[in-house]
């Protein structure tokens, strides 16, 4: 989908070059009409995919390191490692990956029924 909108160095929503173009012409009505309606259309499908249960949110971005346990708790010697988060892990998340070392140390702990008071913090 093409972005209709951006951000400023300021962080105020601003139109993108297509918008401005037909804003700074000199706008008429029918230039008005045709870009509310192009901003509706876009709206409507992004409200479509949320409805439909098509629009996730995810919890970090696609390549963002997230965190894993290697070895198996109570049974082999244990270490936290990283990875690169990847749209297939959605389902994984708080279970076998975790967004910070944090969490990850502390599945762990809880897994070997240690107390997480003494966990240490990078």
């Amino acid at each position: 989908m093409e972005r209709l909108t951006g951000r400023d160095a300021y962080g105020d929503i601003v139109a993108n070059e297509e918008m401005q173009i037909i804003a700074s012409r000199g706008t008429t009505y029918d230039d008005l009409h045709n870009i509310i309606n192009h901003l509706a259309e876009k709206l409507c499908e992004y409200e479509d995919l949320e409805e439909q249960g098509r629009l996730p949110k995810l919890p970090c971005k696609v390549g963002d390191d997230v965190y894993y346990i290697l070895g198996i708790p109570n049974k082999t010697p244990c270490a936290i490692d990283k990875c690169k988060f990847e749209l297939s892990d959605i389902n994984k998340i708080g279970k076998t990956l975790f967004l910070t070392r944090e969490e990850a140390k502390a599945a762990m702990n809880k897994v070997k029924g240690k107390d997480n008071k003494d966990i240490e913090r990078d």
